[in-house]
């Protein structure tokens, strides 16, 4: 449930997908024996390919009980016990330990709300080293005011009822009043319209 990232016209959507994998990992610039950790990690394809593909000590964390044990079971069929970790528990809840050398949040931080983007990404800045990098993905709303989705009736209703996007100025004023510096912002927009345009075709 994110979009791919296509660098040709003729990639095919698991190309891309994977790509997009190596796109936040390469941001990132993970390295071997780093330790990377993956916020709302989903089916596990991050931190596996961050063990796997870029030899970091990965670790991700959910809230769904499906998704953990889906994660656990692909870790032990992948060998990759002792170098990749899932957790079943709210990012809220981790200790502020400074302990991660790279963060990723991919398709999270739009489930926060307004009001907690103070709280998440102070709790983001408090898990990283200090010279720690951290990739937050995320949807935001062309509502410079962050009162509307921007995104239309059918997302409104169907994908995020009752959601808050923020406006990127007023994520980028969040993420500096946590003490995070911005060195970089992309914008994946034409990417998540081809990704939606192959998930119809499909």
């Amino acid at each position: 449930y994110s979009c791919a990232y296509y660098r040709r016209e003729n990639d095919s959507l698991e190309t891309a997908q994977e790509q997009k994998l190596d796109h936040i990992l390469n941001k990132l610039m993970l390295k071997p024996g780093e330790r990377f950790l993956d916020i709302g990690c989903g089916w596990g394809a991050l931190i596996l390919r961050a063990a796997k593909k870029y030899g970091a000590v990965a670790t991700g964390i959910t809230l769904s009980k499906k998704q953990f044990e889906h994660v656990q079971n692909r870790i032990q069929a992948e060998g990759l016990q002792g170098r990749c970790t899932v957790e079943l528990h709210d990012y809220r809840d981790l200790p502020d330990a400074g302990v991660f050398d790279k963060i990723a949040s991919i398709g999270m931080f739009e489930h926060v709300g307004l009001k907690n983007l103070s709280t998440y990404f102070r709790k983001i800045c408090s898990l990283l080293t200090d010279e720690g990098l951290v990739l937050n993905h995320g949807i935001t709303t062309s509502d410079v005011d962050s009162h509307e989705l921007g995104a239309g009736e059918f997302i409104d209703h169907y994908v995020f009822p009752d959601g808050e996007l923020p406006h990127l100025t007023l994520a980028l004023k969040e993420m500096s009043a946590a003490g995070l510096e911005v060195t970089d912002a992309e914008s994946l927009r034409r990417h998540y319209a081809r990704t939606c345009h192959e998930w119809a075709n499909r």
